[in-house]
């Protein structure tokens, strides 16, 4: 969908976030896995053959390589998935390919959930949500990160965001709010220069790349 800038988004833009489906590949997004399909014949006594066009609550995009990303709410759980081509209208048996990597503990919750969920049970807890006071943190972070780039003074920012009401320069440069402040920005940044994508691996912390 092209948006102001000439980029185009998989997913509308003037959707508020928790209404917008995503679509992440699993490179970046742990919960992202690939299914293939299984040698394994729908006869097999321990198969689990899946007709993916009958699921309910499911939304699929194929990519410009023509892989097929799906997003399903199970049991009030989303479930993000990937496949070579688009579903088949005829039940397939699919085998999970998960790489040996540092977001295997991820990955394989992500699939245990979905697992559960095709077996008609509750997917079961997710584990790694942010918790309130990291995501309270990332809101102020946004926030600073705006003002910022709008021109904003980090003086002006902590004004708005924490009522700092000192009255001269060296009530500012006194107050432990200059620096809060400051390190809201530099984090707001960073975030924005693609680190970001680290909150997606929450609660692991994995060496930022060299």
């Amino acid at each position: 969908m092209p948006t102001v800038g000439g980029c185009d988004f998989p997913a509308d833009p003037n959707l508020p976030a928790d209404r917008a489906v995503l679509f992440w590949t699993s490179t970046l997004q742990p919960d992202a896995f690939e299914l293939r399909p299984s040698p394994s014949s729908v006869d097999d006594g321990f198969a689990i053959p899946l007709r993916l066009p009958d699921f309910p609550i499911l939304v699929g995009v194929a990519d410009e390589d023509g892989a097929w990303h799906g997003h399903w709410w199970s049991f009030g759980h989303e479930h993000r998935f990937r496949l070579d081509a688009a579903p088949p209208e005829h039940p397939v048996t699919y085998a999970v390919i998960l790489p040996l990597d540092a977001l295997l503990e991820l990955r394989a919750e992500a699939v245990l959930r979905f697992w559960r969920a095709v077996n008609g049970r509750p997917s079961g807890p997710w584990h790694h949500p942010l918790p309130k006071q990291t995501r309270d943190r990332h809101v102020l972070i946004l926030r600073a990160l705006d003002a910022h780039r709008t021109g904003a003074s980090y003086r002006t920012i902590a004004e708005v965001l924490f009522g700092f009401h000192g009255r001269t320069k060296a009530d500012w440069e006194q107050s432990e709010l200059k620096n809060r402040t400051r390190r809201l920005v530099a984090d707001g940044l960073r975030y924005m220069r693609g680190d970001y994508r680290r909150l997606l691996h929450y609660p692991l912390r994995l060496p930022r790349p060299r």
